[in-house]
């Protein structure tokens, strides 16, 4: 037997259940609700993602995110410098302030991005800035030595206003002169001429972002333990730790297919924790409206909630944590389900808990 963490960040969110209180009353969901009302309720403490990626994992310290993120990317990477991420954004005027579109929404090409790269590392050489390319939406800086320098992760701005969002600490001065020169280096590239003329938007600027530099407290390896999520985070994690990792499995039955196939590859040996996240539903959940949400639990219904209620019954595992978004963590052992007195109660009165 084994943990069983299951992530999917938002799905509660507290907004889309009171938008939804009518539907919620009447739709049926009795693994999910089971699991609700005999779970160990924990309060969840305000965290970004990445924070709350590493409580998941059972890391103590997550706030170097870029060595992190780096170490699943880089092929060279070294695990004693200090990283930041330097990712190419746009920047789009609005009133008094400039809005950021992240690199994901912008379509960059492997070719466009290499050269805006090497457009960079060739204005800064003086500067001994050198930026290592890993995909078309991330680049790295890699630093001898720890840099005072506190930033923003990339998802807390996008679509936002950047206004008192840029780098501080001693060296704040020298990233925000860095930004500017960027916006004005890529502004009148080859690259940025084409894209305006075919109508594209603009790669005009960069975020750096992820700050830090791991200690050797900083990561506890777990050999035992397995990721299964394709979300670059977790995979540096899972690197740094020494466990497995593989996709998201689409449904249950496809996580328990692909795990009788990496235990026998593992000549029996056990795995101690999973950590499950539904890479798919989490991408998608930001642009569902009521009716797909709504379509969304239902299928999960089926295709995790049910059968792992059914292994919980069965004694398969251990425990699960379910990370559902809001404001609880809910964690059941097959001991949990004989609370007969903690009765199944509708997803709408999560709003009033």
């Amino acid at each position: 037997m084994s943990a069983v963490t299951l992530s999917v960040p938002d799905l509660l969110n507290p907004l889309r259940i009171k938008e939804a209180n009518e539907p919620l009353a009447s739709l049926k969901l009795p693994a999910l609700q089971t699991l609700l009302a005999k779970s160990d309720r924990f309060a969840v403490q305000k965290q970004n993602r990445y924070q709350q990626f590493g409580y998941l994992f059972h890391q103590p310290k997550t706030s170097a995110y870029a060595a992190i993120m780096a170490a699943a990317e880089i092929e060279d990477y070294d695990a004693s410098v200090f990283w930041l991420r330097v990712d190419p954004v746009q920047m789009i005027a609005d009133r008094d302030s400039l809005v950021l579109i992240p690199g994901d929404d912008l379509a960059i090409s492997e070719e466009e991005s290499r050269a805006l790269l090497t457009a960079f590392n060739q204005h800064f050489e003086q500067d001994k800035v050198t930026l290592e390319y890993a995909s078309p939406q991330h680049w790295y800086l890699r630093i001898a030595f720890p840099v005072d320098i506190h930033t923003h992760p990339l998802d807390s701005v996008a679509y936002q206003s950047v206004d008192h969002r840029y780098p501080t600490g001693n060296a704040a001065n020298y990233w925000r002169k860095l930004i500017n020169e960027t916006q004005m280096l890529f502004f009148s590239h080859p690259i940025n001429e084409a894209r305006r003329a075919l109508g594209h938007p603009e790669i005009n600027s960069i975020w750096i972002w992820g700050e830090g530099q791991l200690t050797d407290e900083a990561i506890v390896a777990r050999p035992t333990a397995m990721v299964w999520s394709e979300e670059l985070y977790l995979q540096g994690l899972a690197k740094l730790t020494q466990s497995a990792c593989l996709a998201s499995p689409i449904h249950y039955q496809a996580w328990q297919s692909s795990l009788k196939s990496l235990v026998s590859e593992r000549r029996g040996e056990k795995i101690s924790h999973h950590l499950i996240q539904l890479d798919s539903i989490v991408k998608a959940l930001g642009q569902m409206q009521q009716p797909e949400w709504l379509e969304t639990l239902t299928q999960l219904e089926v295709q995790w909630f049910m059968p792992l209620l059914q292994a919980l019954k069965a004694k398969k595992m251990d425990s699960l944590l379910l990370e559902l978004g809001g404001e609880f963590r809910y964690h059941i052992t097959p001991r949990c389900l004989n609370r007969f007195w903690r009765l199944k109660r509708s997803l709408a009165t999560l709003k009033s808990e």
